[in-house]
């Protein structure tokens, strides 16, 4: 097993990069595209993008236990080939399409092969220690940053050009990344530790009706509310940044620039060290604290140059689903990694089916409603994910009261108690021998 950085890696953490910027890349033409579909309607192409939000989760939602649970019968290197080729495909056709409907066809394509991240997360867990793992799905989260910050920045650029433009280029490195994890991405998971395919497994409802064994329920409902506030950003952001701040699609761009260079430091950088110091759930109500804070900021927040300077505060909550994951991840046996990150998939497809919609439809009716850009009114989504985050943080100290899970029929510690400070848990442990 990997101790450090080592070429396989480094292979898929630029396939996550490459990943990643074809997502960022027609972010910040969004607005300028669906308006053009709108009359020219901000309120209107925030609306319809959160209909298309809603379409890609609910395809996520269903095809990511579906290729979780294939990544864990037939290996991580199939399923990352068909995503990243249709993939490709969906953004092709996306960029020549004449009408709208067929750029719903194409964000239910994506959501259907979205499994790019978990199935690289999965991969990283075949090959590393359970004590390793949130650091290696750090260096997924910190080059899937590193995408973030090129692909909104270059889309744009891009969107100079037309708003079509970014998608061409987002379906070539998805061609580019196809091709490398093809010559270079070896299979991960031994025949031995490949498992069959059950329907408890690819059920879409399978993280709500019947959990991975030894991850806990609390942990799950926290990484769900979370996912509920996060996705206010990308729901948004864009949206929010040209009614509230006039900007344009080269400052959208900047903006989720900033949002990927945080993303690199705090998951690369802050993340890892920072859990086995104080435990992953420690780094999660840190992220959650300051995401809170972020978002009642910007609820009343007037300043577009305050938000960009602002932006690394706001977006340092990003590291909570992954401590949440790494947590989790290292109570799962190891064939069931697959299944395990198909699950968060799932439950973060879900969250977006829910919040996607939720955010957009409120931001454009306080908008269509007389509301002004520069109130309350256009910042409502965001206020209502501080509620959201700060459910969040509750239901993450409410864990420290549970019981012990059980995994085997053997009690467990719960790891959940990492809320205690470590030093404090080694001592009881010490007693208790």
């Amino acid at each position: 097993m990997p101790k450090g950085f080592d070429r396989a890696t480094a292979v898929i953490c630029t396939i996550a990069i490459l990943n990643t910027m074809g997502l960022g890349l027609i972010m910040p033409v969004m607005p300028e595209l669906l308006a053009g579909f709108q009359g020219g309607s901000i309120a209107r192409a925030a609306a319809i993008g959160g209909y298309l939000s809603l379409v890609f989760a609910a395809m996520q939602f269903v095809f990511s236990p579906i290729l979780g649970a294939l990544s864990d019968r037939y290996g991580r290197r199939p399923v990352l080939l068909g995503s990243l080729a249709l993939a490709s495909a969906d953004y092709l056709m996306m960029a020549m399409a004449p009408y709208l409907w067929m750029i719903f066809v194409g964000r239910m394509l994506s959501g259907a092969s979205s499994a790019t991240l978990s199935v690289a997360n999965a991969y990283l867990a075949d090959r590393s220690s359970k004590e390793d793992r949130t650091k290696f799905f750090g260096y997924v989260g910190a080059v899937a940053g590193i995408g973030f910050v090129m692909g909104p920045f270059i889309g744009g650029l891009l969107g100079t050009y037309g708003p079509r433009a970014p998608f061409y280029v987002a379906s070539a490195l998805s061609l580019v990344a196809l091709v490398g994890t093809m010559l270079f991405v070896k299979e991960s998971l031994p025949a031995e530790r490949r498992r069959p395919i059950t329907w408890r497994i690819v059920n879409p409802l399978g993280p709500l009706l019947s959990p991975v064994q030894g991850v806990s329920l609390a942990l799950s409902a926290v990484y769900f509310f979370d996912a509920l506030a996060g996705f206010v950003f990308p729901a948004v952001w864009a949206y929010f940044g040209a009614a509230r701040y006039g900007w344009n699609s080269t400052t959208i761009g900047v903006s989720f620039g900033i949002i990927g260079i945080c993303f690199v430091l705090t998951q690369a950088v802050i993340l890892g060290p920072v859990a086995k110091r104080i435990g992953n759930l420690n780094v999660a109500a840190l992220g959650l604290s300051l995401g809170v804070a972020g978002f009642l900021t910007l609820v009343w927040l007037q300043s577009g140059l305050f938000a960009l300077i602002l932006l690394p505060i706001f977006s340092f909550r990003a590291i909570v689903g992954i401590a949440i994951v790494g947590e989790s991840s290292a109570q799962v046996d190891p064939d069931r990694q697959g299944e395990l990150q198909g699950t968060f998939a799932s439950l973060g497809a879900l969250a977006a089916l829910v919040s996607f919609p939720m955010m957009t439809q409120l931001f454009a009716s306080q908008l269509s409603n007389g509301g002004s850009a520069n109130t309350w009114h256009s910042g409502a989504p965001f206020l209502l994910a501080a509620g959201l985050g700060g459910l969040a943080l509750l239901l993450l100290f409410v864990t420290v009261k549970l019981g012990p899970a059980t995994k085997g029929g053997k009690q467990l510690k719960r790891r959940s108690k990492a809320l205690i400070p470590p030093s404090r848990l080694r001592r009881s442990a010490a007693r208790s021998r």
